[in-house]
Formats: structure tokens, C-alpha cells, sequence
């Protein structure tokens, strides 16, 4: 939802295409933008009483799980800043809270552009502070029409957002995702996932809506994104089993439910996106066969039988990974996905003919969906910052992104032939939370920080009695500091860029994290000293690096670090930049636990240790043969990084198929004993574990589960 017209509520102006306020005399004063959202839907709905769920439908896309919270954060805000409309000192209230009911605004709203249509007779009959302040919005009105026209001159005027229609497909309890709807329009497909049963396939009929969805897909198998073929009759799909280890795509009749395999896909991975050529003779989809270094888009002819899948990414030194994909109506193009690093993923167009690409966008991070409009003239796709996701429109010939927003908004796709627009709206939320390790009776989780914001990665330091963690409150992840109990917060950074990963140093002294440099191209490892205050960046030579930690002197970095031959955890100087192999078998996260002590977890199963010999302070490189020992056995331990070492043991997560559990194992008696079982969307995915000895409390991240439904857009940029 979004006004772009400003209005005065007394001797307040409000400029909502600038998020802002400005009274009469003083300087503008900047506003947040949900704020002015929920300022102009009252004003605009004046001087009707506006319910609590209407304006959290309207302002949070009925996100009630931050939209409860944030509204009444919202109006409290609201009252401060419009405290002096009147002119009298706050003495009268400017929006009314109806007990039980909602809020209603008290101070007629006037528009800009109905003050100027008052007659000059109106005018000079009017009291002289009258006649000065319509005089100056006259003037304002006449620069804002001038400036209006010299704009239509030079470019053509977007159409207002406010002009969009917005549908709901689903809404069923827990996640609608990946819409897939049929050519005509008339079904859309999508994968359900809740917290009773597994996730399979449901087909929604839209001219029968008062019918549930109809199941597609059973089992327990994992079902990715699914396609249809353009003459409607077919739906394509993934289903991997790991239990069993395979791995296909498949080709669904949607009028008699038959299946046939048709590919064997990787099992190893999570990408399973899907595209079909315009003529349906051809089926893209991601797969990893060897000689290649990574996963990739492969092309298979679904007209033959006997036909063998083709790569057609990138095989070997590619400096990057090909994720998602669609073709171009025309069928001589796709637009894929390139992912650098963790910080940067853009689209790209690539002539299906030469391989020749063109960069469609910049300053991505994260691209989750992307489709053509059936014209072919743009692209339509969702892009995720900080945990946040939008909507953009990019036009293939001028490479100009026009925003749609629409927070949560993922994973379009058009109905090619009624050239309706689906999509999936997604939030996702999280939050600090602690677990008492020492209660008698069970016991759940307590937030730690909570708030309408984003809270992650949480690490404790005895020595600083500090939690370090990373909030999006500023619009990015900075790196933030709090006491053990989540008060006193501080933010340390202010990069206006993703970080990630904070870790404090034994000294308590200092806090390491990774962050993006050199235009997204790579990633560093930065580290904040807290005695000086000053930000510095590791001399690593190495483009890519995992979580850091830190070396028992604190004068090194542990991290895994990512080059074309081989992942492993390298031993990096903090000063010179110095790296030093120190595994070998694929280790992705360690931890020093005592002076030449490394345990560590990577691609094999279960938590390794490894001695690290030195000489004169330096590290000696460890041969290959060097034999690491197994500490706790894969079929117990299959995590990567949600575990915590102590002496005694190691705490860990451990995922089912429908929850997942913290767990401690026991050094002494080699046994694991169940500490917390959580619905598995309510764990935060790569979640740190952290522990606070002197209270006995384990630290991790919480997630609310996601909500998301299947929606459709109307938009005018779209009729285009």
C-alpha cells in the first residue's frame, strides 16, 4: 500500500512519496515508512473508525504476527510527532483510539491539490493568515504542476500504485509457496507445507473457490517448484527422497494423476527450480553431474524417449553458480540467476544460441523468483535484503527496475495466456531467544529481543558479559551489541550492508563477522575492536569465506574458505592475512578448544577434532595423512553450525522430519539427552548456538513460522 499525495493535517504538511513531515517554520523531519503508511490510510479513510486487523491488512499484508506490535508502535509514534498540529502544545489528541474497535483520525485531512482550487475571490475574503497559508501552498501546488509537466515532458509518468488489485488466491493455516498457475489462469498449483504433515502438491480450482485444494502429490518425499506445460496439460515437478537416495523430475497428467519419470536430479542440494520452452520440447532444470565443480541448469528434449540431459551453465571455474531460470517467450533467450556469493546474486539474459549474457540487474543479494511477461519486454522478480522481500519490474531494452511495493513478495509467474501475474507473500521473522538448562520441570524458550525487527546470529562472551548479534532495524543487518539479558543494546556498524555471522574473541575484546566487499564480488572477514572502536578488514587473499572464529590467542581467524579446487578451514593471521590450510576432507565450521585443539564439522557426518602443531607462535601446515578423530558419530551428529562446545560436551540440534530437537551430548557417558523439541519452521535455519554459563541459559535464534499465501496482481506497469 502506498499514497503518494500530500496532504496538512493542521500546521502539518505530510509528504508521503518522502516518508516525511515538515510543520510550518521548521525543517522536514524524516518518518518511517510504516509509519506515514498508517498516517495516510486513516487520512485517507477520514473520518471513518478504522479497525486494528483492517489496518494490518492493509499497512503489514495482514502479517499479524509483526503487524499486532508494530501498529501500536506505530500510533504511539504518531501521536508524539503530531503532538503540535493544532498549534496548542499537544493538548488535543490527533488520532482517537476506539476501546476494542481501532483509531480514528481526529484532524481533518487536506489535500495539496484541492487547496488549489479554491476561487481568488475565496481567497482575498479570507483572514490575512489564511490568505499566506493558501497562498504558499498555491505557489507549492503551481512548482509541484510545473515540475509534474516538465517530468511527463521527458519521460513517461509510472501509474500509481494505488491503482493495483490485489487478490487472494490462498490462505490456508501455514505456507502456500511457489505458484504454478495453469495457462488460462483458471488452477494454480503450489506446495504446502504446515506443521502436521509433510509437503506435497495441491491444485487450487478458481472457478470453483469455494472448494478446497486438491492433493496432487503424497508422501514424504520433498516436492520442489513445478511448472505446466503450455498446452496445459502436464505438470512438471521434482521429488527427492533422501532416505532412499534418489532424485527425479517428473511428468504429471493433471486429468488422470498419472506420473513418469523423466530425469534423475541431484539429491544433494536444495535448488529444484523448473522452466519449459514456449514449444514444450524442451525442459530446464538444476542438476550436478561430474566433471562439473558445482550444480547447474541442464536441458533435457521431451520429445524423445532416449534423449540424455545436456548442460547448459558454466562447467568448471566459473566464479559463479546458476540458480534460477525461465525462457523467454520468443524462446530465444533465458533469464538466469548468477549467485557470486552469498552477497550477490543478479539476473542475467543469455542467448539460448551463442551463450552470450547481459546483465539485467545490479546490487542484488538475494533473487527469490523471477518470470517473463507474456509480451517478453521485462522480467518480473522478487529480491530478498536483510530478510525482507520485494517486488521489481525490469524492462529488458532500457535495463531500468521499477519497484512493485510489495514487501514479500517472491516467486511470480505469469499465466501466459490470460497474462495474470501470481504470486507468493512471504514474511519471515526472528528472534533472540534463550533456553534454561537447568530447570526441573520442562521448560520453553524466552525471548531475549524481541521486537518487529530482525534479530540473528547471537554469540555471548564471559569476559564482556555482552551478546553480539545482528538486527535489520536500520533497514540492513548491523552488527549490534546487548548485556546477557537483551537490554542496553548498541548498534556497532553502520556498513547500510548485509553482515553476518558475529563472533566474539576470547578476550572479550574484539567481534569478527563477515561482510561483502569490492562491489559484492567477494566477502571479508571484518573485525570490530571494541577498545578503540575501530572497524578493520582481514588482509585475506581468499574471495570467499564461511563463519569466522577465532584462534585460542585471538590472533587468527578459523575460517572455511572456498576456492575452485577444494572448501576447507584455513588458519588466517589477523594482522599479515597469512592463511594456512588446517583441514582437509571438506570442513565448512571449527572451533579452537584449547591452544592446538581444533573441532570441527564439514561434509562428512559427525563433530571431528585435530591437533595443530606450531613453532615460534606460527602454525606448521598438517599433511593429508593427518588422521582426525571423530568425536561424536555421524548418525548421532549430522549438523553443520547449530552446535556449541563446552567441556563437558557439545550442545547441538538435531532435524527430523517434522521438528527438530537441542540436544546435549555427554562426553563422560557418551550418551544424548533431549533438551528441546520445536516445529521444525521454528528454528532458525542456520541459527548459532550459544551458551551463558553463569546463567545456565542456551542462546539461539527463533523463528515465528511463516505465514504465506498465493496472491495475485493487477498492476497498470504490468498492462504494459
Amino acid at each position: 500500500m502506498k499514497f503518494d499525495q500530500a496532504f496538512m493535517i493542521g500546521q502539518c504538511e505530510v509528504i508521503p512519496i518522502e516518508y516525511a513531515i515538515k510543520f510550518d517554520g521548521l525543517s522536514k523531519q524524516s518518518i518511517q515508512p510504516k509509519f506515514i503508511e498508517v498516517l495516510c490510510y486513516l487520512a485517507k479513510h477520514f473520518p471513518r473508525v478504522i479497525p486494528r486487523e483492517e489496518l494490518i491488512e492493509n499497512v503489514w499484508a495482514g502479517n499479524s504476527y509483526v503487524g499486532e506490535k508494530a501498529l501500536t508502535n506505530a500510533i504511539w509514534h504518531l501521536r508524539q510527532h503530531l503532538k503540535n498540529v493544532n498549534g496548542r502544545d499537544g493538548e488535543e489528541e490527533t488520532i482517537e483510539t476506539i476501546r476494542k474497535v481501532g483509531y480514528r483520525l481526529l484532524v481533518a485531512p487536506v489535500y495539496i491539490n484541492e487547496k488549489t482550487e479554491i476561487s481568488v475571490t475565496e481567497l482575498l475574503n479570507s483572514p490575512n493568515d489564511k490568505k499566506t497559508s493558501l497562498l504558499k501552498l498555491t505557489s507549492y501546488a503551481l512548482v509541484v504542476i510545473f515540475s509534474i509537466g516538465l517530468v511527463l515532458h521527458l519521460f513517461k509518468a509510472p501509474k500509481s500504485f494505488d491503482q493495483a488489485v490485489i487478490t487472494q488466491i490462498t490462505k490456508s493455516p501455514g505456507s502456500e509457496l511457489f505458484p504454478a498457475p495453469s495457462p488460462d489462469g483458471t488452477k494454480v498449483v503450489f506446495k504446502w507445507l504446515n506443521n502436521k504433515s509433510s509437503s506435497n502438491l495441491y491444485i487450487k480450482d478458481r472457478n470453483n473457490p469455494q472448494l478446497a485444494p486438491k492433493q496432487l502429490t503424497f508422501g514424504e518425499a520433498y516436492v520442489g517448484h513445478s511448472v505446466w506445460s503450455n498446452d496445459g496439460q502436464y505438470l512438471y515437478f521434482s521429488r527427492k527422497d533422501e532416505s532412499n537416495d534418489y532424485c527425479q523430475v517428473i511428468q504429471l497428467k493433471v486429468s488422470t494423476h498419472q506420473e513418469k519419470p523423466i530425469v534423475d536430479c541431484p539429491t544433494i542440494g536444495g535448488y529444484y527450480y523448473l522452466d519449459i520452452s514456449p514449444d514444450d520440447k524442451t525442459l530446464a532444470f538444476h542438476g550436478n553431474d561430474e566433471p562439473a565443480d558445482d550444480s547447474g541448469i541442464y536441458f533435457i528434449d521431451l520429445t524423445s524417449e532416449t534423449s540424455k540431459a545436456l548442460r547448459f551453465s558454466c562447467s568448471n571455474n566459473c566464479n559463479y553458480k546458476e540458480r534460477d531460470f525461465a525462457f523467454s517467450p520468443d524462446g530465444k533467450s533465458i533469464a538466469v540467476t548468477r549467485r557470486v556469493n552469498r552477497f550477490n546474486e543478479n539476473i542475467f539474459l543469455v542467448d539460448l544460441a551463442t551463450k552470450k549474457a547481459e546483465q539485467l540487474t545490479k546490487g542484488e543479494e538475494d533473487i527469490v523468483g523471477l518470470t517473463w511477461h507474456p509480451n517478453g519486454n521485462k522480467l518480473v522478480y522478487g529480491a530478498q535484503r536483510a530478510d525482507v522481500r520485494r517486488g521489481y519490474i525490469v524492462d529488458i531494452v532500457s535495463k531500468i527496475t521499477t519497484a512493485l511495493q510489495l514487501e514479500g513478495f517472491s516467486y511470480p509467474t505469469f499465466a501466459k495466456n490470460s497474462k495474470e501475474l501470481f504470486y507468493q507473500q512471504r514474511y519471515e521473522k526472528y528472534y533472540l531467544a534463550s533456553l534454561p538448562l537447568d530447570n526441573d520441570i520442562a521448560s520453553s524458550p524466552f525471548p531475549v529481543i524481541e521486537s518487529e525487527f530482525n534479530h540473528q546470529y547471537p554469540h555471548y562472551s564471559e569476559q564482556s558479559n555482552h551478546i553480539a548479534y545482528v538486527s535489520n532495524e536500520s533497514g540492513f543487518y548491523e552488527l549490534w551489541i546487548s548485556d546477557s539479558q537483551g537490554l542496553n543494546r548498541q548498534q556497532l556498524t553502520f556498513l547500510k550492508q548485509t553482515i553476518r555471522y558475529p563472533r566474539w574473541s576470547h578476550s572479550g575484546e574484539k567481534i569478527a563477522f563477515l561482510a561483502p566487499v569490492d562491489a559484492d564480488k567477494a566477502d571479508k572477514i571484518y573485525i570490530y575492536d571494541l577498545t578503540s572502536k575501530k572497524l578493520s578488514i582481514v588482509p585475506s587473499l581468499h574471495q570467499t569465506h564461511n563463519r569466522p572464529t577465532w584462534s585460542w590467542n585471538d590472533k587468527a581467524i578459523i575460517s572455511a574458505v572456498y576456492e575452485k579446487e577444494y572448501v576447507d578451514l584455513h588458519y588466517i593471521n589477523i594482522d599479515t592475512g597469512e592463511s594456512t590450510r588446517i583441514s582437509f576432507d571438506g570442513s565448512r565450521y571449527g572451533l579452537m578448544t584449547s591452544p592446538t585443539t581444533l573441532v570441527y564439522t564439514g561434509e562428512r557426518k559427525g563433530l571431528w577434532q585435530v591437533e595443530i602443531s606450531f613453532n615460534d607462535q606460527q602454525v606448521l601446515q598438517p599433511t593429508e595423512k593427518t588422521r582426525p578423530l571423530q568425536k561424536i558419530s555421524g548418525k548421532v551428529f549430522k549438523t553443520a553450525y547449530t552446535w556449541d562446545y563446552s567441556e563437558q560436551g557439545v550442545y547441538f540440534r538435531q532435524t527430523y522430519t517434522k521438528h527438530h530437537q537441542l540436544a546435549f551430548y555427554n562426553f563422560a557417558d557418551q550418551q544424548t539427552y533431549p533438551l528441546l523439541r520445536l516445529p521444525r519452521n521454528t528454528l532458525g535455519s542456520s541459527t548459532t548456538l550459544s551458551k551463558i554459563s553463569s546463567t545456565n541459559e542456551l542462546l539461539f535464534t527463533r523463528a515465528y513460522t511463516p505465514q504465506a499465501d498465493i496472491k495475485s496482481l493487477t498492476h497498470p506497469l504490468l498492462s504494459q
